[in-house]
């Protein structure tokens, strides 16, 4: 943990070592309410009030509050449950494949795979209209944009939440047995409670699976030694999952945490009001942790990485983001044994002023 002067003046801390994020992460004095809360950099839309919130988006929230959104939520996303959907996916995958067969290469693997898995499986799971998913999808994308004006989030955040309201409105009319359906049936929680919870799930599910899907097969495409080896050995298909999570780390800010308390952490006085920025990035390359962390290997064996995050707040849908990373790269490369870039490495650009790492575009042939 090291000192941080944050945008504003404010100084705070910033945690780069693997054992400390592990240790902030699981801290209950370590808060992860949104007020003090500040950006390690300038982030648009952070000047708007906290209080426009709706209500159930609990990733803003400390137990108690939190932990009971969480248990509505958690049987939704076992290990159990999130088997039983990989037929689905693998369905929803294979249609992907066979359209980019259909059209033949060179392809955008961006616009025709890597964003379109992540969000046909979460609109399946939330129950949202095919019409409109691609808006949906458009929406979440300036949420995590570091280059819109404040304005332009609020906009979208208006835009999305009159879009869930009135999915909100039908599901209560008409449940169906995806999450939001079951949702309205099976708990009291209000229209406001919904509109948040959905908005967590559908960034969540989002973002960094496309931005995984597309990163995470540039990478083995760079590394032809770790692909080979992957493509002689499908059994350590896991272990490549495990391992581009934690070597590419694609969420590049945060997790913020405010201490709610005067403490010593790790040797370091920390006051009331601090906040504090967990490096994930940093943390995953942590030689401390991790024997040549810069080093890109599938026969690490490691799921010690904070990828997903740690304690409380650990991402839900860590495990269905596992199974739609493993379906995603293994069907993909063995539809296309001669799946190479299309582009020199230096010509692929990255998604740069945006809170997830990934790449714009990734043209590729076969």
């Amino acid at each position: 943990m090291t000192p941080l002067r944050y945008p504003d003046g404010h100084i705070g801390h910033l945690v780069t070592g693997l054992g400390a994020a592990r240790s902030v992460l699981a801290d209950p004095r370590f808060s992860s309410l949104p007020a003090g809360k500040r950006s390690p950099v300038k982030v648009p839309g952070s000047e708007l009030s906290t209080d426009a919130l709706p209500a159930g988006m609990f990733v803003n929230m400390d137990p108690p509050e939190h932990t009971r959104y969480r248990r509505l939520l958690s049987k939704h996303f076992t290990i159990r449950r999130v088997r039983e959907l990989r037929p689905r996916i693998q369905e929803l995958t294979d249609r992907l494949l066979d359209g980019m067969a259909a059209e033949g290469g060179p392809a955008d693997l961006v616009k025709a795979f890597a964003k379109p898995l992540p969000t046909l499986v979460t609109s399946e799971l939330l129950g949202l209209p095919e019409t409109d998913r691609a808006e949906f999808g458009r929406h979440v994308d300036v949420l995590f944009s570091l280059s819109t004006s404040g304005e332009e989030m609020q906009q979208s955040m208006a835009t999305l939440g009159g879009m869930l309201h009135a999915l909100i409105a039908a599901a209560r009319e008409n449940p169906g047995p995806d999450i939001l359906g079951r949702l309205t049936v099976e708990t009291d929680l209000s229209d406001e409670e919904l509109l948040g919870i959905t908005i967590v799930l559908l960034i969540a599910g989002l973002e960094t699976t496309t931005n995984m899907l597309a990163l995470g097969t540039y990478a083995l495409l760079r590394h032809p030694g770790q692909l080979a080896a992957l493509r002689a050995d499908w059994s350590l298909l896991d272990d490549a999952v495990e391992e581009l999570l934690r070597y590419l780390s694609v969420v590049q800010i945060g997790p913020i945490r405010v201490a709610a308390e005067d403490f010593v952490f790790e040797g370091r006085p920390v006051r009331k009001g601090e906040v504090v920025t967990v490096s994930l990035p940093a943390a995953n390359r942590d030689p401390l942790g991790f024997e040549d962390p810069d080093t890109f290997d599938i026969r690490r064996g490691t799921t010690r990485h904070v990828a997903f995050g740690n304690g409380p707040h650990q991402c839900m849908g860590h495990h269905l983001a596992r199974l739609e990373l493993a379906v995603g790269y293994e069907s993909l490369l063995r539809r296309f044994p001669r799946l190479e870039l299309a582009a020199a490495a230096e010509e692929i650009g990255t998604r740069e002023m945006m809170v997830t790492y990934g790449v714009r575009e990734l043209p590729v042939r076969w």
